[in-house]
């Protein structure tokens, strides 16, 4: 995110009568720590706009440093990642609006014909859930072996009659359990279901529900807070800026 302060420099280092060195110095200065606040600034409004936004969300703004040969200070969305979706890509939804980028565990069991194209994955009744309101990754991960939808398997999204009939009918029992694809009486939709037996006979729980879209809202207002921040902090950063750069030409 860039916001022009070029007329607020040009009518301070007027009113300053300073040179073009201390002028450029502390448009440098002004620039990268006003973007700093503006990241700052950024991570508190995730905490306003999300309900307990994890670290890793809270940590994916960071600031390119204006310098002397590129006056430009930039705040940012890290747009790469290891083993996760990048914070650009997934929160670009919450930014601009729109159906949220597929999980890798989505595509996982979109990719072995476990669920529909188009679809997302909601947790269901029967999900574990995190501190922050997500499905535990360790649940994901024994679905996924139940279902063997690993990456490194393969994918094949077209399914034999005989694959069809072992997903609907569930894997075999661990601890007493087993997981199974389908949609139990009329009433429920469709998606991962946990059935677990009882000496009294079983019950079924849904651990994950299939869903034809995930469309969100524009709620973080990325450029807003940016430009706010710009507007309130750089005129009294820059202001700042050029008494310590008058102070050092002395």
């Amino acid at each position: 995110m860039v916001v022009d302060v070029r007329q607020a420099v040009a009518s301070i280092a007027q009113i300053c009568q300073a040179g073009a060195k201390q002028v450029n110095f502390a448009t440098r200065v002004a620039l990268t720590r006003t973007a700093k606040k503006a990241a700052d600034a950024e991570v508190k409004e995730m905490r306003d706009v999300f309900r307990n936004p994890t670290p890793y969300t809270l940590n994916s703004v960071y600031v390119k440093p204006a310098t002397a040969t590129r006056l430009e200070a930039t705040v940012m969305l890290k747009d790469d990642a290891t083993k996760a979706i990048p914070a650009a890509k997934f929160l670009r939804p919450q930014i601009d609006g729109g159906q949220r980028v597929q999980k890798r565990f989505e595509r996982a069991l979109q990719a072995v014909g476990a669920m529909p194209v188009g679809y997302r994955a909601v947790p269901g009744a029967g999900a574990r859930l995190d501190a922050y309101g997500n499905m535990s990754s360790g649940q994901i991960v024994q679905i996924l072996a139940f279902f063997r939808a690993f990456p490194e398997m393969g994918y094949k999204a077209n399914m034999s009659d005989q694959r069809r009939a072992r997903l609907a009918r569930g894997t075999k029992r661990q601890q007493g359990f087993s997981y199974f694809i389908g949609q139990p009486g009329d009433r429920l939709p469709l998606g991962v279901y946990q059935r677990t037996s009882f000496a009294s006979g079983t019950a079924i729980r849904p651990v994950l529900l299939f869903v034809r879209s995930a469309v969100y809202q524009e709620r973080f207002d990325f450029k807003y807070v940016v430009e706010l921040t710009t507007q309130k902090e750089f005129a009294t950063e820059f202001t700042k800026a050029m008494v310590e750069a008058e102070r050092t030409a002395r």
